[in-house]
């Protein structure tokens, strides 16, 4: 706001406002809104601020906080800078405060983002928030929910709601923030626990502020940047938290603009953001699992931002990483990467544009600063413009996302539209002349539409010529005549001369484009489309193309004739009124497209159109109604006369105008209300109808898209140079329709013309004083319907308002001004919607007395009720408006500029969708009469007929939804039929149930009032059950609706000090509120208070007692005792414990006969074991204590943190050694730094003991009594051990928390009652019976973990052996069960305190009696050690050792779960910068022990192949042979140790934190060898994955050099298949890892030698192969120089072939070298054709004529030639027709003869 306005609305407010909505100041009664605003945001503010005061969550502050959302909505923040920080700090402090239920946590969350979200209303100067309490109310949310096993219920959307909040508060974190909230969640970082360092850097990413001034960077990022950029690059290989990184390192770029040096990570991004997309490139079309899931926001975002400066790294990687996309942006080459790509386009299209907004048009802002040395130039937009280009030239015929490169289009065309408007418009022009693809028309349509405003602006955004395109287009945006213009003004540039002249011919093209539409209206008549319906079905059937059709009829009239003078607009009118008059239309169809089209006229001229149509149509009615004598009595009536009350009903909507003609239509009206015929009568209602609503309602005038007059001479005003020119909001002038006196007195009259007798007729009617027919009665409401289309004028009506909840607050009426002073009432002064309510009430119970079954009226009545609650009017839903607008709104506006610089139809459009808002959000306090019509809608609720139904309920949800707490209304009514027999009264029950099943989102069976539910909920399962299939759906339908909606809702209520000190804050910023008066309420507020909380507690208890109550009952049926056994799991509370009774009963159901009650039991019993689990103590621990703190913290193993690791010479081998306060169970802390604090559990023998807690809570004393009882757990482990659904059962969680839980409550006292059952568990070979072992076994291990040492020392004691039988007996089915077993025995828990287990495992695993076991025991031990990886350093070296020996082990099976092992040993294998080695195994160590077993293997597989040239490996293998002796054995040894090598480097690539190392491209050479083995598939399987994974993996800089080595051995090999194998390999590597090659200029140049050498390879295949290859290089421009490649192959195609006999000079092996050579240079040229798929370079026809002179060489030349040419041929195909242009006839004739095959008699 500039100082001059600033100053004009502190004097008129007496505050400057932070952010006005500006289209309240363009309304017509703009002068009254200040007033209105004043007083209600100081009503919601001291209602608010009584509310806190009153310690009032609900319905105080929940309804205060909807009232000032709205108000917000309407007014945005129309309040003083100090109101705004007062809000921000109180709903800060109410959204924090300990123990808010999730409803309110949502409904604050979202107020305070809203408060937020216009950051650069409020500096950090002005305002600051604490990180903390944010960060405790989410881990309160989050993590109590997870530990409590859904204990803590909310909504799914409360997450979302609380991040965008988070997002919004950040920045105003203070500085000190960073360094706090990295000590938070730096210990956490460690890469081996994949789900902390996740949740670790998720909430980094969250709460990180990262808009710090340039000054405090050192308080900032630059606290962590670096430090997180090295994590990422060592832990590179697709994490699961990259995606949250990713996002951090965004948000940092953004608002940090070249303040960062980028330059070193500018590679490795651009590999991540490739693989992101998931494109289909792959060795052998095998693909990666591995899957990369960054977000494409940040991607983009991230690249747009390090774009610019002096350093152009950021922009060259980007083009390669485009030129890589382009030919997967064609349509032919669609897949599951092609939204991927798309969202790519359209997002950083708009980053783009957003920066440069920022950086150039932006109001200078604290919160965003960038470094004025890279703002982009001029030349850096023409840069990315051009890059993005060609893929959006392929992209814009995409059959599916058009939007998207709509979007793209739009984003870039305000840059340069004279670089994308040309292309468009190109794509458009070829595209019309094909007859076999519409969709390219439509697309190029679409994509012009786009670019069309840009075009429009001609000179005024860079593009002259842009204008010039319109007419030819025919799409005419402003048909006015300017061909005078050259008489008037001397400065008309040459474009403008061109525009001016043709715009000569908009009125003849006006006239053509009616013709057209006369002939389509003409052709839709129903005799040509619906032939099949006849009259009687069809009447009031409208298919969704109808309305389609007649909703883009009169858009696009509409916008046509907005933008005509005058003068033009009468040629059309004429036009119009000879098409009409001279025909009649049957009615369905064609006569209402061709009434739609009179609408449009009468919207853009009503004068002009209503004088030349209104009199003729009135005469023709009055003659038609003459001619016939008893026309009123006859049903079916002259067509022509419907005609002409069809059209009569669609052109008065003339507003003002109407005041003229109105006595001649009531003298149509009196002739046509009554008629008998129910088409004339529906037509004449609708004319009635429009009659008052044209009259009464406030709208704009006119839609054009200049403000000044389209009839001004074009001397004054030259329209053309308007094109495309935005509105200006401070002067839109908009011409509105208000009514006035005159036009309200119409209204007056005609509302006492025909509202009083229909009135009074109807209530003599509701008496049975009179008899209607029911045609009669629906004319009736028909009439009454219509005449409520004035309700803009038809004031609400004013009453006390009932107080449904008790609250401190008074009842209030959100009141808005949406007309002029103006009303309408009944002709004695009463309110006309109170009488309409009151008769229509009293007809409603007649005919539901006396007839039911009349549907129509009664559905008539629902819409009245409609009409007379909501203000709703004719037209579409506003929701559907809304969309609409946005719609166009996006597709038209400038981005680029922004500042609601829109075009101004698009202005008015929003000004007037902010009219119906404010209509729609009026309301009124919830009175008497809303209660009536509320209570009448209920009664039709519960209807006999279901359409009755339907229609009542969606109303009576539209009131529940509106008026807060209404529903209590309805309590009392539906308990009543609730305790109806249900099948007696079906219809009502079924009602009934629909009503508590609605609103969508907010059921009322889900409301959070105890009292409510103490009501419904029991009354509900006592009710009569039915076996109708309806209601036992509607049932289960309840049940999900409380599953899904009911949250934990609060009891015990608080609301802190701090808050009412913010409410009083609040109060101190105005001197008009005055709360004198209410203090008296707040002195008592906390006693009320604690009264309503203990008022709670015994509501609950009781809703608890009923429902159970009801469950012990034996007649009740079973599917209402399950229904009251979910409801009570649903009532769990974290305040309030389940009482004994509950447990009780819950406890005898886990052994019930039924499975769905046992289920509901599980859950229920557990719930109350975390209820009263014991809390156990806690002691600090300082992590020195054991070594000297050292200089500085590294991650990794150091010597402060060693005292955590697992070392058996220290474990625990007795009770002092157990009670050694020496324990973490996490798997994180020490590793990547110490917490703050360290705290951790003190010594078993200061924990809560059993024995002496056993008599102190009763709930615990009734589990004791319920697990002691041998025949109680007899049923238990029969039950868990039975199957429930073959092949589909799974470790049951639940199970296992319930016994871990179980025996941390009761210790072992029950241990004797369960082993018996473990011991005959672990020996039956039964499936199911080994999973309840595995569940029970881990359940008791994890509870052990407050245990003395005596007892779990005798623990294991009696467990090893069980597990030894469990391991002989362990079946494949059950391998995975146990394999959790295990994995959740351990879980969080110190290595140290399980060595009994730890050593069982490792006992010697692949002893045992058959392969099998043995490999289950080693997927148990991995499960194990997978837990705390890091610190079973000890135990992974003895593992890796013991493995050593078995690598070549003779079973697959074992080699499989070695392999898969490794993976998990050398996962450790990290080291972080300055870093020290871990004592866990490391690769390279390991891979010197192998490599000498599979050199031998190479050295002997390479002795039998035959050298390639003389210089060749096989030499070097022969002497290496005389020192090697491999025999048979030994071979098949080597082989499978490199089978199981293979797949543990398969199984890292795919698995570990980081890919691939140099050390696993060493045996990248003996892959590619044997890889092509036919006799061992298993082998050949392997190589080929290993090919495929190595390849696709992502590769650092540092091993490029070994990559490179072991593909150019390959390259050397004599194995034909190993060098074909080895060229693929490359592209694959080199496509995924692209912008880490394009590094340095020596690794290109290496790739390109590789290739080139095996493209002149003596083996066809390899040079075919590598033919491929280098196609693709090229496409991707990866070569650097390309034209000298061409010049080179040109060269080699000319080489002289040389005829001489095998095994002579110049040929090796019988192979022809000369051939080959001649073959590599015809390869190398048809490379360069196939590299341009989908365009025609310039020099790309000359390589035709070079291929041509090679068609008659030997093969495989020829074959090579016509493949290309084929596929060439292919590609090109859709457009040829411009292809071809780039030849010359010469050329196109050659091509001919290279593209047709030769004929045979040639």
């Amino acid at each position: 706001m500039d100082k001059r306005n600033s100053s004009r609305r502190f004097k008129t407010l007496g505050f400057i406002p932070q952010k006005e909505n500006v289209y309240n100041k363009l309304l017509p009664y703009a002068d009254k809104l200040d007033e209105e605003s004043a007083k209600l945001f100081l009503d919601i503010k001291t209602n608010l601020i009584k509310s806190v005061l009153a310690r009032e969550m609900r319905p105080g502050c929940a309804l205060w906080t909807s009232r000032l959302n709205k108000y917000m909505k309407i007014y945005g923040l129309k309040f003083s800078k100090e109101d705004h920080i007062c809000l921000i700090k109180l709903y800060y402090d109410l959204l924090t405060q300990p123990n808010l239920e999730p409803t309110r946590i949502n409904k604050f969350a979202a107020t305070l983002s809203f408060l937020l979200k216009k950051e650069y209303l409020l500096s950090q100067d002005d305002l600051q928030l604490e990180w903390k309490p944010l960060y405790d109310l989410c881990t309160r949310l989050v993590e109590q929910s997870k530990n409590d096993i859904g204990m803590y219920r909310y909504s799914s959307g409360l997450e979302t709601t609380l991040e965008n909040l988070i997002r919004c508060a950040r920045i105003y974190f203070p500085v000190t923030a960073t360094q706090e909230i990295l000590d938070q969640f730096r210990p956490q970082l460690c890469p081996y626990s994949s789900s902390e360092i996740a949740s670790a850097i998720e909430y980094l990413e969250i709460f990180l502020p990262i808009l710090v001034k340039p000054e405090e960077s050192d308080k900032g990022y630059k606290l962590w940047f670096e430090e997180l950029m090295n994590l990422w690059e060592i832990c590179h290989n697709a994490n699961i938290w990259e995606s949250h990184l990713a996002t951090l390192m965004a948000r940092l770029a953004k608002y940090n603009i070249g303040y960062i040096d980028w330059e070193p990570y500018i590679p490795i991004m651009f590999v991540r953001f490739l693989r992101t997309l998931h494109l289909p490139v792959g060795y052998k079309q095998k693909q990666s699992s591995k899957m990369y899931k960054i977000d494409i926001n940040a991607m983009t975002m991230w690249i747009v931002c390090t774009l610019g400066g002096n350093k152009d790294t950021a922009f060259v990687h980007l083009e390669q990483f485009l030129q890589t996309l382009e030919s997967y942006c064609h349509p032919a080459n669609t897949g599951r990467w092609t939204p991927k790509i798309r969202e790519f386009l359209k997002k950083i299209s708009f980053y783009f544009v957003q920066r440069i907004h920022y950086e150039r048009y932006r109001t200078p802002s604290w919160d965003y600063q960038y470094n004025p040395d890279y703002k982009l130039s001029d030349a850096d937009i023409d840069r990315f413009v051009n890059i993005l280009k060609p893929c959006l030239e392929q992209a814009i015929f995409m059959k599916q996302g058009v939007q998207d490169i709509v979007l793209t289009l739009n984003y870039l065309a305000c840059l340069r539209p004279n670089i994308l408007i040309p292309i468009t418009l190109e794509k458009l022009y070829s595209s019309m002349d094909s007859l076999t693809e519409p969709h390219k028309l439509t697309s190029s349509i679409v994509c012009v539409t786009a670019v069309c405003r840009y075009m429009v602006q001609g000179k005024q955004n860079g593009f002259p010529e842009g204008p010039t395109n319109v007419l030819p287009l025919l799409n005419a945006l402003l048909p006015v005549n300017s061909s005078d213009a050259n008489r008037y003004y001397d400065d008309l540039t040459e474009e403008e001369h061109i525009v001016c002249e043709q715009t000569a011919g908009f009125e003849d093209f006006l006239i053509q484009f009616l013709d057209r539409i006369f002939t389509w209206i003409e052709s839709n008549s129903l005799e040509f489309t619906r032939m099949e319906l006849s009259d009687n079905n069809f009447n009031d059937v409208k298919s969704k193309a109808d309305s389609m059709s007649e909703g883009a009829l009169i858009l696009l009239v509409t916008t046509v004739l907005m933008q005509c003078s005058t003068d033009i607009f009468i040629s059309a009118l004429k036009k119009l009124y000879n098409f009409v008059t001279n025909r009649v239309m049957e009615l369905n169809i064609s006569g209402k497209l061709i009434s739609t089209l009179c609408h449009a006229f009468v919207k853009v001229n009503a004068k002009e159109t209503m004088k030349m149509f209104v009199p003729y149509l009135c005469s023709t009615i009055e003659r038609l109604l003459d001619e016939h004598e008893d026309v009123m009595n006859e049903e079916r009536l002259n067509g022509e006369l419907l005609y002409n009350l069809l059209l009569l009903s669609e052109v008065v909507d003339g507003k003002g105008e109407l005041v003229h003609y109105i006595d001649r239509l009531t003298r149509i009206l009196d002739k046509t209300l009554y008629m008998k015929s129910t088409e004339a009568n529906k037509m004449s209602a609708m004319l009635l109808q429009v009659i008052v609503f044209s009259l009464s309602f406030t709208q704009p005038n006119e839609y054009r898209s200049v403000s000044q007059s389209l009839n001004s001479n074009v001397k004054d005003f030259l329209p053309i140079r308007s094109w495309g020119c935005p509105g200006d909001l401070n002067n839109l002038n908009i011409d509105w329709y208000a009514p006035g006196e005159k036009e309200i007195n119409c209204v007056q009259g005609v509302m006492n013309k025909y509202l009083v007798p229909e009135l009074e007729k109807l209530q003599i009617y509701s008496t049975g004083q009179i008899t209607l027919t029911r045609d009669d009665l629906h004319r009736s409401l028909k009439i009454i319907i219509s005449l409520l289309g004035a309700q803009s004028v038809l004031p609400l009506w004013k009453e006390p308002a009932l107080q449904l909840v008790d609250s401190a607050i008074q009842p209030w009426a959100f009141e808005l001004i949406v007309s002029g002073p103006h009303i309408v009432t009944m002709p004695d002064g009463r309110n006309i919607r109170k009488v309409i309510t009151d008769v229509i009430c009293d007809v409603q119970k007649y005919i539901q007395t006396h007839d039911e079954g009349d549907i129509i009226s009664i559905t008539s009545i629902i819409h009245i009720y409609d009409i007379l609650l909501f203000n709703k009017y004719r037209g579409r839903d506003f929701e559907m408006r809304w969309k609409s607008h946005h719609l166009t709104k996006k597709s038209l506006e400038d981005r680029l500029q922004q500042k609601k610089k829109h075009i101004r139809h698009v202005l008015i459009d929003r000004v007037m969708l902010h009219q119906e808002f404010r209509n729609d959000s009026r309301s009124c306090s919830f009175t008497a009469t809303h209660k009536q019509l509320m209570l009448a809608l209920f009664e039709l609720a519960v209807s006999r007929y279901s359409a009755v139904r339907i229609c009542a309920q969606n109303k009576l949800f539209s009131v529940v939804s509106t008026y807060s707490y209404s529903y209590i209304i309805l309590m009392p009514y539906l308990k009543e039929i609730l305790m109806m027999d249900s099948v007696e009264h079906h219809e009502k029950f079924k009602g009934c149930l629909h009503i508590l099943l609605g609103p969508k989102g907010t059921p009322i069976i889900a409301r959070h009032n105890w009292t409510f539910i103490k009501e419904i909920w029991p009354t509900l399962i006592l009710s009569k059950p039915s076996e109708k299939q309806s209601i036992v759906n509607l049932m289960s339908s309840l049940n999900d609706m409380i599953s899904r909606y009911f949250p934990t809702i609060h009891i015990n209520l608080e609301l802190s000090e701090k808050c009412i000190e913010s409410a009083k804050k609040l109060a101190g910023t105005s001197k008009d509120i005055i709360l004198d008066n209410f203090y008296e309420q707040t002195e008592n507020s906390l006693a009320k208070l604690k009264k309503q909380s203990e008022r709670n507690i015994n509501t609950y208890n009781e809703i608890i007692d009923m429902l159970l109550n009801a469950a012990s009952d034996r007649s009740l049926h079973w599917r209402h005792q399950t229904m009251c056994l979910t409801l009570i799991q649903y009532l769990v509370h974290p305040d309030v414990k389940y009482n004994a009774k509950v447990i009780k009963y819950y406890l005898s159901a886990l052994v019930n006969d039924s499975i769905a009650i046992r289920k509901i039991a599980l859950k229920v019993v557990l719930f109350a074991m975390l209820q009263n689990k014991p809390k156990f103590k806690k002691i600090v621990k300082d992590p020195y204590s054991y070594s000297a703190k050292p200089e500085k913290l590294i991650p990794g193993i150091r010597s402060d943190n060693k005292w955590l690791l697992y070392n058996s010479k220290t474990v625990p081998r007795d009770a002092k050694e157990w009670d050694t306060p020496r324990y973490v169970h996490d798997q994180y802390t020490g590793f990547y730094s110490w917490p703050k604090e360290l705290k951790i559990y003190a010594p078993s023998s200061e924990q809560p003991c059993f024995d002496d807690r056993k008599g102190n809570l009763i709930q615990q004393e009734i589990i004791y009594e319920f697990f002691m009882n041998a025949n109680n757990i007899d049923l238990l482990v029969k039950y868990w051990s039975m199957e429930e659904k073959k092949g589909r059962d799974q470790f049951n969680v639940h199970r296992f928390y319930l016994i871990k839980n179980l025996f941390k409550i009761i210790e072992d006292s029950a241990l004797h009652i369960f082993i018996p059952h473990l011991d005959k568990l672990v020996n039956d070979k039964q499936e199911h019976s080994q999973r309840c072992a595995a569940e029970l076994i881990s359940g008791i291990i994890q509870g052990s973990k407050h245990w003395k040492f005596e007892k779990v020392e005798k623990l294991w004691l009696i467990l090893l052996p069980i597990l030894r039988t469990a391991f002989n007996n362990i079946m494949d089915e059950t391998m995975i069960d146990w394999g959790v077993c295990i994995a959740m025995s351990v879980e969080c828990r110190d290595p140290n305190r399980h060595h009994w287990l730890l050593e069982f495992l490792m006992d010697n695993p692949l002893s045992e009696s058959t392969s099998f076991i043995g490999c289950a025991r080693i997927y148990m031990l991995q499960s194990a050690l997978n837990q705390q990886p890091w610190r079973n350093a000890e135990l992974i070296n003895r593992l890796l050792d013991y493995f050593k020996n078995h690598l070549a082990h003779q079973f697959q099976n074992v080699r499989e779960k070695i392999s898969a092992c490794l993976v998990s040993l050398f996962c450790k294998d990290i080291v972080f910068p300055e870093g020290n080695f871990t004592n866990c195994p490391r690769v390279s160590d390991f891979f010197a022990q192998i490599m000498p077993k599979l050199n031998m293997l190479y050295v002997h597989s390479l002795n039998s192949l035959e050298p390639i040239n003389d210089n060749n490996e096989v030499d070097e293998a022969a002497s290496q042979l005389e020192s090697v002796t491999l025999n048979e054995s030994d071979k098949d040894e080597c082989i499978r140790l490199f089978k199981t090598i293979s797949k543990y480097v398969t199984g890292s690539v795919a698995r570990m934190n980081y890919s691939a190392v140099p050390e696993h491209y060493g045996i990248l050479p003996l892959a590619c060898i044997l890889q092509n083995n036919d006799n061992d598939d298993e082998l050949k399987t392997i190589c080929s994955n290993f090919l495929a994974i190595l390849g696709s993996t992502i590769i650092l800089d540092k091993y490029v050099p070994a990559a490179l080595s072991a593909a150019k051995r390959v390259s050397l090999c004599p194995s034909w298949s190993a060098r074909s194998a080895i060229v693929e390999f490359i592209s694959v590597l080199v496509f995924h890892n692209m912008a880490i090659f394009i590094m340095k200029q020596e690794w290109i140049l290496e790739v390109q030698n590789i290739v080139l050498l095996l493209l002149e390879d003596v083996q066809p295949e390899v040079r075919t192969q590598s033919g491929k290859v280098l196609s693709g290089l090229l496409h991707c421009k990866f070569l650097p120089t390309p034209m000298e490649l061409l010049d080179i192959f040109k060269q080699k195609a000319k080489t002289k072939l040389k005829r001489s006999i095998a095994h002579k000079k110049g040929q090796k092996n019988g192979v022809n070298l000369s051939i080959s050579t001649r073959h590599a240079g015809v390869l190398g040229m048809c490379a360069f054709i196939s590299s341009h798929p989908y365009d025609v370079p310039d020099y790309l026809p000359n390589i035709f004529g070079e291929l041509g002179a090679h068609l008659n060489d030997p093969q495989p030349i020829p074959t090579t030639i016509r493949k290309t040419l084929g596929d060439f041929k292919r590609t090109h195909h859709d457009n040829w027709e411009v292809h071809k242009l780039k030849f010359t006839e010469e050329e196109l004739s050659v091509l001919s003869d290279l593209t047709v095959p030769p004929s045979y008699y040639a």
